[in-house]
């Protein structure tokens, strides 16, 4: 895979309608704020679309998308006809992944989120192991990797496909694998809101990591008002702010729990003692509740 870029493949270079280009089969469509495709489409009236698209040209004569979604939107918001491409053919569907995630990685404006994305999109294609099966995978061969720096106890499939992710890595030259693992991977643990708001620009890395851990009514507060933040403000927000909030979401989630798990015939299941001990603990939650007030109760 070393060397796999748009440049090192065969290909011509040419213009095309913007109508004529469509998503590739099974490639996965994102999603960009209207904010983030107003500003590039502003951009490209103004200068034009500097970087070409790339297709691939299929069997049947059909131009299937492989990079740039977003200036290819923004192309088509600026009322564009048509735009630059690099034209790609005969190319097999793991190269076709492989290349549309090296030109990602090889963009100017790339986040952390997108550059997570096409490393992921690359080791997929390369170990031939689909994305949701590669982060426990990676997480365990880094345990492996910092107890057993030689692999020496690893098996010889394991030690192989190691190889093989350290050779991608120096070819891509984003340092240590191990590194990426512990420092990039946890990004995809983010909330789906704070992934989506880092990938269309509308929040800073730091700024999503800081927010990570807040309850969901206090994350959605200070994302609105995070550009007039900066990452330690919201840090101290989220520490005095965040723990009540995040200690009510839990009681929350352990009544409704509750509620789903409890039936009656599994409290008669029980036997007499632990009956009683279960009456008890219900006995004790309730004196800790505020005695209701007139016209608080439940409406018949």
């Amino acid at each position: 895979m070393a060397g796999f870029t748009g440049d090192s493949v065969a290909h011509t270079q040419t213009a095309l309608p913007v109508d004529v280009i469509r998503p590739r089969p099974h490639q996965p469509r994102r999603s960009f704020s209207t904010d983030t495709l107003e500003r590039l489409a502003d951009s490209v009236r103004t200068h034009g679309i500097l970087q070409p698209l790339s297709v691939h040209r299929t069997e049947d004569g059909h131009y299937d998308l492989i990079s740039g979604e977003r200036r290819l939107r923004a192309a088509r918001t600026a009322g564009l006809t048509e735009v630059p491409v690099k034209v790609f053919s005969g190319l097999t569907e793991r190269q076709l992944q492989q290349l549309a995630a090296v030109e990602n990685l090889q963009r100017e404006d790339l986040n952390p989120v997108d550059e997570v994305d096409a490393v992921m999109d690359i080791l997929s294609a390369e170990l031939g192991l689909p994305r949701e099966q590669l982060t426990p995978l990676l997480e365990r061969w880094k345990s492996l990797k910092m107890r057993d720096p030689a692999l020496a106890r690893a098996n010889e499939e394991e030690r192989a496909a190691i190889d093989r992710m350290e050779a991608l890595f120096r070819g891509l030259s984003r340092g240590e694998w191990t590194s990426f693992v512990a420092n990039r991977l946890p990004v995809l643990r983010l909330p789906p809101t704070l992934l989506d708001a880092v990938r269309d620009g509308r929040l800073e890395y730091t700024k999503a990591i800081a927010l990570r851990r807040a309850p969901e009514a206090l994350r959605d507060t200070l994302m609105a008002s995070a550009g007039e933040l900066s990452v330690q403000q919201i840090r101290q927000r989220v520490r005095n702010e965040g723990v009540s909030g995040r200690e009510s979401e839990d009681l929350g989630q352990a009544l409704r729990e509750f509620r789903r798990t409890v039936k009656a015939e599994r409290v008669a299941a029980l036997s007499t003692e632990d009956q009683t001990k279960l009456t008890r603990l219900l006995n004790q939650a309730m004196a800790l509740l505020p005695p209701e007030t007139a016209g608080s109760g439940r409406k018949r």
